[in-house]
């Protein structure tokens, strides 16, 4: 009974988790190039049950296995394509191809596939968070207001080849978020060849609000589940407690 206890509060804690993710994702509906997060379940290792006793007082008889319970084994991030949105604005910049834009932080190089990009007062093509956007030769810029970007990432200022767009592949499940659209990476990244650009655009979030809802109802009724039988066994603990013990 104590062993069930443990068993549905881990199946408790990981619906938590799971809300907490979703939660997530739905409050970066409208972040430009946010992928959608991913929970997986994994169940703990089983146990042998046994009971001693059977017609000899050594006899051991198996039972058989029991779960142990489950928690979130990772989170991994959907690479779904994110619906384009024309702006016009020629600093918004969407990646129509696999891959990350590259950026400069003060914690070193960070990915992003937010293309909403703005020049600062020296005409240096940044974030609205001031992170330098990286090309081939290191920051791009300064650049005129009617700069463009041809598809494969090249800029052109004033008819002048300045740089191309700096564009990374990463390998699947190596990347860690940071804040809402910003990605590093625990593995090498690989330059991309064949990046295609679409400027006056961006790339939308992928996450589907009808499915995170659907996901939500899901997880919530889980753990409503494991809830209702932790009541229960602590009924029956209590019972065995109070009453079976006086007899």
């Amino acid at each position: 009974m104590i062993r069930g206890l443990y068993t549905s509060a881990t199946g408790m804690l990981a619906a938590q988790t799971q809300s907490e993710v979703i939660g997530d994702n739905v409050v970066n509906l409208k972040t430009p190039g946010y992928k959608e997060q991913l929970a997986s379940n994994i169940s703990f290792p089983s146990m042998l049950i046994q009971r001693m006793g059977g017609n000899q007082a050594t006899e051991v008889l198996e039972v058989g296995e029991m779960g142990r319970g489950v928690g979130v084994d990772r989170l991994t991030l959907s690479n779904i394509q994110g619906a384009l949105e024309t702006t016009s604005i020629n600093t918004d910049l969407a990646l129509t191809s696999p891959g990350y834009f590259v950026v400069q932080t003060p914690a070193g190089e960070r990915y992003t596939r937010n293309g909403h990009f703005q020049r600062d007062i020296n005409g240096m093509l940044e974030t609205p968070d001031g992170f330098a956007v990286l090309g081939g030769n290191g920051p791009i810029g300064p650049l005129s207001s009617d700069f463009r970007v041809s598809a494969d990432g090249t800029i052109i200022d004033k008819g002048i080849s300045l740089d191309r767009l700096r564009v990374v592949e990463i390998q699947d499940n190596a990347s860690q978020r940071e804040g809402q659209s910003l990605y590093s990476s625990s593995q090498p990244v690989q330059v991309s060849n064949g990046a295609q650009v679409k400027q006056g655009a961006i790339e939308t979030s992928n996450v589907d609000l009808s499915g995170q809802m659907v996901q939500m109802m899901s997880v919530m009724k889980a753990y409503e589940a494991n809830q209702k039988i932790i009541q229960t066994q602590d009924e029956m603990l209590s019972k065995a407690v109070n009453e079976v013990g006086k007899i």
